[in-house]
Protein backbone atom coordinates (compact mmCIF):
# COMPACT_ATOMS: atom_id res chain seq x y z
CA UNK A 1 0.00 0.00 0.00
CA UNK A 2 1.53 3.32 -1.04
CA UNK A 3 1.76 6.27 1.28
CA UNK A 4 3.58 7.46 4.36
CA UNK A 5 2.82 7.67 8.05
CA UNK A 6 2.03 11.36 7.71
CA UNK A 7 -0.79 10.52 5.28
CA UNK A 8 -2.57 8.12 7.63
CA UNK A 9 -1.88 9.57 11.07
CA UNK A 10 -4.32 11.44 13.24
CA UNK A 11 -2.82 14.90 13.58
CA UNK A 12 -2.58 16.70 16.91
CA UNK A 13 -2.53 13.59 19.06
CA UNK A 14 -3.40 13.96 22.71
CA UNK A 15 -0.32 13.69 24.94
CA UNK A 16 0.52 13.91 28.62
CA UNK A 17 3.63 14.86 30.58
CA UNK A 18 5.67 12.63 32.87
CA UNK A 19 3.99 14.15 35.91
CA UNK A 20 0.38 13.90 34.72
CA UNK A 21 -1.63 12.15 37.46
CA UNK A 22 -3.13 8.78 36.50
CA UNK A 23 -6.62 9.99 37.41
CA UNK A 24 -6.27 12.77 34.83
CA UNK A 25 -5.04 10.31 32.20
CA UNK A 26 -8.00 8.00 32.89
CA UNK A 27 -10.43 10.91 32.43
CA UNK A 28 -8.70 11.92 29.20
CA UNK A 29 -8.94 8.41 27.75
CA UNK A 30 -12.62 8.13 28.64
CA UNK A 31 -13.58 11.65 27.51
CA UNK A 32 -11.62 11.47 24.23
CA UNK A 33 -12.61 7.83 23.65
CA UNK A 34 -9.02 6.79 23.01
CA UNK A 35 -7.03 3.79 24.20
CA UNK A 36 -3.78 5.46 25.17
CA UNK A 37 -1.58 8.54 25.07
CA UNK A 38 2.07 9.29 24.39
CA UNK A 39 4.05 10.72 27.28
CA UNK A 40 6.21 13.65 26.20
CA UNK A 41 8.97 15.64 27.85
CA UNK A 42 9.26 19.44 27.94
CA UNK A 43 10.58 19.41 24.33
CA UNK A 44 7.61 17.37 22.98
CA UNK A 45 9.84 14.29 22.56
CA UNK A 46 8.01 11.01 23.14
CA UNK A 47 9.50 9.31 26.20
CA UNK A 48 6.81 6.72 26.92
CA UNK A 49 3.24 5.60 26.37
CA UNK A 50 0.34 4.99 28.76
CA UNK A 51 -2.37 2.65 27.51
CA UNK A 52 -5.72 1.70 28.94
CA UNK A 53 -4.14 -1.69 29.71
CA UNK A 54 -1.43 0.02 31.77
CA UNK A 55 -4.11 1.85 33.74
CA UNK A 56 -6.18 -1.31 34.29
CA UNK A 57 -3.10 -3.12 35.62
CA UNK A 58 -2.51 -0.23 38.01
CA UNK A 59 -6.14 -0.36 39.17
CA UNK A 60 -5.82 -4.09 39.85
CA UNK A 61 -2.71 -3.48 41.95
CA UNK A 62 -4.36 -0.63 43.80
CA UNK A 63 -3.97 2.92 42.58
CA UNK A 64 -1.29 4.70 44.56
CA UNK A 65 -2.25 8.27 45.48
CA UNK A 66 -0.04 10.65 43.55
CA UNK A 67 0.90 8.08 40.88
CA UNK A 68 1.76 9.70 37.57
CA UNK A 69 2.47 8.76 33.96
CA UNK A 70 6.16 8.17 34.71
CA UNK A 71 5.18 5.39 37.14
CA UNK A 72 3.21 3.22 34.69
CA UNK A 73 4.28 4.20 31.16
CA UNK A 74 5.80 1.75 28.74
CA UNK A 75 9.28 2.81 27.75
CA UNK A 76 11.26 3.14 25.66
CA UNK A 77 8.41 4.05 23.35
CA UNK A 78 7.94 2.58 19.90
CA UNK A 79 7.64 5.49 17.47
CA UNK A 80 7.79 6.00 13.72
CA UNK A 81 9.07 8.86 11.59
CA UNK A 82 6.44 10.71 9.54
CA UNK A 83 8.10 9.48 6.31
CA UNK A 84 7.93 5.78 7.18
CA UNK A 85 5.98 3.88 4.55
CA UNK A 86 2.51 2.54 5.23
CA UNK A 87 3.92 -0.99 4.92
CA UNK A 88 6.49 -0.17 7.64
CA UNK A 89 3.71 1.22 9.84
CA UNK A 90 1.58 -1.90 9.43
CA UNK A 91 4.57 -4.16 10.15
CA UNK A 92 5.43 -2.25 13.32
CA UNK A 93 1.84 -2.37 14.58
CA UNK A 94 1.65 -6.10 13.88
CA UNK A 95 5.07 -7.29 15.04
CA UNK A 96 5.17 -5.12 18.15
CA UNK A 97 1.54 -6.06 18.89
CA UNK A 98 0.62 -2.46 19.66
CA UNK A 99 -2.47 -0.44 18.81
CA UNK A 100 -1.04 3.07 19.03
CA UNK A 101 2.02 4.28 17.15
CA UNK A 102 3.22 7.82 17.86
CA UNK A 103 4.50 9.65 14.77
CA UNK A 104 7.48 11.98 15.11
CA UNK A 105 9.10 14.76 13.07
CA UNK A 106 12.62 15.72 14.10
CA UNK A 107 12.08 13.76 17.30
CA UNK A 108 8.88 15.58 18.27
CA UNK A 109 5.33 14.23 18.41
CA UNK A 110 3.19 15.23 15.41
CA UNK A 111 0.50 12.54 15.34
CA UNK A 112 -0.55 8.99 16.15
CA UNK A 113 -1.58 5.97 14.10
CA UNK A 114 -3.98 3.22 15.14
CA UNK A 115 -5.12 0.22 13.11
CA UNK A 116 -8.35 2.12 12.40
CA UNK A 117 -6.32 4.93 10.80
CA UNK A 118 -4.67 2.37 8.50
CA UNK A 119 -8.05 0.90 7.54
CA UNK A 120 -9.53 4.36 6.99
CA UNK A 121 -6.67 5.24 4.61
CA UNK A 122 -7.15 1.93 2.78
CA UNK A 123 -10.90 2.44 2.36
CA UNK A 124 -10.69 6.11 1.37
CA UNK A 125 -7.53 6.11 -0.78
CA UNK A 126 -6.85 2.59 -2.03
CA UNK A 127 -10.14 0.74 -2.47
CA UNK A 128 -12.33 1.54 -5.44
CA UNK A 129 -15.40 3.56 -4.51
CA UNK A 130 -18.47 1.61 -3.46
CA UNK A 131 -21.11 1.33 -6.16
CA UNK A 132 -23.94 3.80 -5.79
CA UNK A 133 -27.26 2.36 -4.69
CA UNK A 134 -30.55 3.66 -5.86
Amino acid sequence: MKGHARHIMTHHAEAVSLGTPLEEIARLLVDARIGGVPVVDEHERVVGFVSETDLMATLLQGLTPGAAARDVMSHPPIVVDEFATTDEVMNILRTAQIHHLPVIRNGRLVGIITPLDVLRYFVEKVMPPAPEVG
